[in-house]
């Protein structure tokens, strides 16, 4: 297994993202400094306890989800319906996905 804080800190980066929190945010959310929250995702530095129940609760999440590195693979229909949610989430940059894709798939 890789090192545990690298995995860790991905995890919880991935997560805090999917929620849609700045590392500002999200560290004033949990009561820690923004540069702590940094070293935990770079997975240079790890949590307490206490700190786990924090970003739990934060994120609405089981402890368990923030240990699961496992990378699961989706299916087409899957990716296609979060391509979907992206584009419509981010619809003032619809050009320039067109064109990164356009681009990728020539």
């Amino acid at each position: 297994m890789d090192n545990l804080k690298e995995l860790f800190g991905k995890k919880l980066k991935t997560l805090r993202e999917s929620k849609g929190y700045t590392q500002e945010k999200f560290a004033e959310k949990i009561d820690i400094s923004s540069r702590a929250l940094s070293a935990i995702e770079c997975g240079k530095n790890f949590v307490s306890a206490e700190t786990i129940t924090r970003i739990c609760n934060a994120l609405e999440v089981q402890p368990k989800s923030l240990f699961d590195f496992e990378f699961k693979y989706k299916d087409e229909k899957e990716i296609k319906e979060e391509l979907i949610d992206l584009i419509n989430q981010n619809e003032a940059h619809l050009l320039s996905l067109y064109k990164i894709i356009k681009a990728y798939l020539q």
